[in-house]
């Protein structure tokens, strides 16, 4: 959630930095067309005017970026296709002046427009430079070029928007595909440590604002070294990729499987209690024994479960609550579900042995006894 908070704010940041550099770019510009040699039909104190205007807007923006919301850069690069507008009004040609080229500052806007706007709102862009810039051509009036004139200018600053966009939104994909894959443990296509402690994390801080509740399940395979030293270790993937489909065919769409490492796995259980927990690690832990997956030995698992308003709100304490449960389940036999002290009584008969029956009324404070 911090993350993608950051993310957000680093966005917006960019889009005003980016924005007001342009704006004080354009304010220089337009200060040396007026220092340096210049139509002497162009309209001097009109420039003037115009780089006063321009370059607060821009100190504003670079200064208070992140107090900008995205949805007004839109009208900010409107202003700018304005600005680019009267710079081509006050140039003179209206009286006789030469060209000043000022139309190719349309691209900025497009550029910008490109990167940082869906395709839409770059869509509205560019339909407002056209309509500006074929409106200061009615007035200057070139003459015979002004069809080609427009038809140049609004397709190059087209094309420019559309190749940025499509670069920008296949970066976009890109690196979303690089942050997925760091994410996903490579052998079973569950969620890494990495993405564990972030959704784990996420979901903690939800329940400390809305009071809920999440359930953490911590297991991982009975005997997982014995498998590998005596069927070899693709017997071993072979027996962590059942134990993760087994995980996933319970799984709600707001739950995340996780592999920890090794024969570790992970659940979170968002909105869950101990007892829902309880009834979920049970079902994986019979489906596991169920699957058949193809070895003279059978596969069994071992489950610790911690409940966030019970053993704690904070990601290390709920981890460690489950991860001495868990212990407790091997310490009793392996093959059981175990739930951490904080949450006894959620759940009576809190261990289950095999594929047998509850123990009724065994919770982890009694077995300690």
């Amino acid at each position: 959630m911090r993350d993608r908070i950051w993310i957000a704010e680093s966005s917006r940041e960019a889009m005003g930095r980016v924005a007001g550099a342009l704006f004080l770019i354009g304010a220089a510009l337009t200060i040396s067309g007026v220092l340096l040699p210049h139509s002497p039909d162009a309209d001097v104190t009109g420039f003037w005017l115009l780089a006063a205007g321009t370059a607060p807007v821009g100190l504003l923006l670079v200064s208070y970026a992140r107090l900008v919301p995205e949805s007004a850069y839109r009208w900010v690069m409107l202003l700018g296709s304005l600005i680019v507008t009267l710079s081509l009004y006050l140039n003179g040609e209206r009286r006789g002046g030469p060209s000043a080229g000022n139309q190719v500052l349309y691209v900025w806007i497009a550029l910008y427009s490109g990167y940082f706007f869906s395709r839409a709102a770059t869509a509205v862009q560019l339909c407002a430079i056209a309509v500006m810039y074929g409106g200061v051509l009615r007035i200057i009036n070139p003459g015979p070029v002004l069809v080609t004139r427009w038809l140049i200018t609004v397709g190059m600053v087209t094309a420019a928007a559309a190749i940025v966009h499509v670069l920008k939104r296949r970066n976009d994909q890109l690196l979303a595909r690089l942050s997925t894959a760091a994410r996903t443990d490579a052998l079973t296509g569950l969620v890494n440590r990495q993405g564990f402690d972030e959704r784990l994390e996420h979901a903690l801080a939800s329940d400390r604002r809305t009071g809920l509740q999440t359930a953490l399940i911590i297991a991982d395979v009975d005997h997982f070294k014995a498998i590998n030293d005596l069927l070899g270790h693709a017997a071993g993937d072979a027996a962590l990729r059942t134990v993760g489909q087994m995980a996933l065919s319970v799984a709600r769409n707001t739950d995340t499987v996780a592999r920890m490492g090794g024969d570790e796995f992970a659940v979170i259980l968002p909105g869950t209690d101990a007892e829902g927990a309880f009834a979920f690690a049970e079902r994986v832990r019979e489906a596991v024994i169920a699957s058949n997956w193809g070895e003279p030995a059978p596969l069994t698992m071992s489950f610790g479960i911690a409940e966030s308003t019970a053993d704690g709100l904070h990601a290390d304490v709920l981890t460690r609550s489950a991860d001495r449960a868990l212990y407790l389940a091997k310490e009793l036999g392996r093959n059981q579900t175990v739930v951490a002290p904080g949450a006894r009584e959620s759940v009576r008969g809190a261990t289950r042995q095999g594929p047998g029956p509850a123990r009724v009324g065994a919770t982890v404070a009694e077995t300690r006894g």
